[in-house]
């Protein structure tokens, strides 16, 4: 297998976004203790991603905008850094990534449920955000996530933030209740998440028998995939119910697709970490000594100038 044009083909199939890609590298670089980044090592830190210089620079300029980075002048060079607010939503979703996505009636449950108190509009709202935090969605006024997710990630005031009510109930009153004709599955879309899943598996499982080589990646290579990894087995958990196992079927690939996250993304880690504080280091060496000439290059157009 050629590295170098298997990275190439999951980029073509992946298409990930360079907002999303500079906010992940940013966030692995934080992980690595390296809490900013220059310009230039910003811009270099993209280019194993094929993303040119001038793409990265609009990306973070942009981000700028939407508040979701931040950018010090130091004279002439520039310094970026992830918001707290941007930094701590990174953070939490990759705590949240972190936990198996199995799940089963053999343990308690929090459920919320709407019983009507609050405007569909409001409920909507709240629905979608619960969802991104991991609930699932057993019926339409209904959710539930594992009790012992919530520790630490998301307080019970999070259902009266909403104005839901909020229970804790066995698995087993769970799982009886699923029986009752409140419940329907016609939301759970499981054919669009098994797909996602499956293309993951195909897509990354490969590289596991790769990185069992010596010397097979670059460390450039191995924060690549570190960071494709990340955004692929993130797209796949967006799409996942995160349903109880008893309501999956046998051949459900999330655990499968899991254990190839952690395996490539952990055994990426030292490499990838060497990379980012290499490429961050030459980016922090002194400026030219006074009369080199130094070449000024715009972010974006001549009404927004930053400066490597």
């Amino acid at each position: 297998m050629n590295t170098e044009s298997y990275i190439e083909d999951c980029l073509r199939q992946a298409r990930p976004r360079l907002n999303t890609m500079l906010v992940l590298m940013f966030s692995e670089a934080q992980l690595f203790g390296q809490k900013s980044q220059w310009l230039a090592s910003a811009i270099t830190l993209m280019e194993p991603l094929g993303f040119q210089e001038r793409a990265t620079r609009t990306a973070l300029f942009r981000l700028t905008e939407h508040q979701a980075i931040r950018v010090e002048r130091h004279g002439r060079r520039s310094l970026c850094m992830l918001t707290p607010a941007t930094a701590a939503a990174v953070r939490a979703a990759r705590q949240r990534l972190d936990i198996p996505p199995a799940r089963s009636f053999a343990e308690d449950w929090t459920i919320l449920v709407n019983s009507g108190g609050i405007s569909a509009a409001r409920y909507t709202a709240a629905r979608k955000r619960l969802l991104a935090l991991d609930y699932c969605p057993l019926a339409h006024n209904l959710l539930a996530r594992p009790a012992s997710y919530c520790a630490g990630i998301e307080g019970a005031s999070a259902a009266e933030d909403h104005g839901l009510a909020s229970f804790d109930v066995s698995g087993t009153q769970l799982a009886a209740a699923m029986r009752q004709p409140l419940f329907g599955r016609s939301e759970w879309d499981l054919d669009a998440a098994d797909a996602l899943y499956r293309e993951f598996q195909q897509r990354f499982q490969p590289l596991r028998k790769l990185l069992d080589q010596h010397g097979a990646i670059s460390d450039a290579q191995a924060f690549a995939i570190r960071l494709l990894v990340s955004h692929g087995y993130q797209h796949c958990r967006r799409a996942d119910p995160l349903l109880p196992q008893e309501l999956l079927p046998a051949s459900w690939p999330a655990m499968a697709a899991y254990q190839t996250y952690v395996a490539l993304y952990c055994r990426c880690a030292g490499q990838a970490r060497r990379h980012i504080q290499t490429v961050t280091a030459a980016a922090a060496a002194p400026s030219p000594a006074p009369g080199v000439a130094r070449i000024r290059r715009p972010l974006l157009t001549s009404d927004h100038v930053l400066t490597a």
